[in-house]
């Protein structure tokens, strides 16, 4: 669960716990926060905004845990490595 202050603006706020959980081929199914914009979901992560949303998140992840453990580490070092996200920090920074 989200607090309500990352989930009402839809900021695009996403847990360090959800990346490490993700880096370690372990799927996450978390509240819709707008990351989205920033990542793809449906293949290893999931968003959710209602409880229906959560519990279909799951049984999807139950039905192919080895193909949703796979996306889910590909996912994280595609999105959070940390030469890209330092790359990427450095060029907005003008460095």
């Amino acid at each position: 669960m989200a607090k309500d202050i990352y989930v009402r603006p839809n900021s695009g706020w996403f847990s360090d716990r959800a990346v490490c959980y993700l880096a370690a081929g372990r799927p996450v199914v978390t509240m819709r926060t707008g990351f989205t914009s920033f990542c793809p979901v449906g293949s290893g992560l999931f968003d959710y905004a209602t409880r229906e949303e959560a519990l279909a998140a799951i049984d999807a992840i139950a039905a192919d845990y080895p193909r949703h453990s796979a996306a889910a580490r590909a996912l994280a070092g595609e999105y959070f490595a940390a030469d890209r996200v330092i790359a990427e920090f450095l060029t907005e920074a003008g460095l």
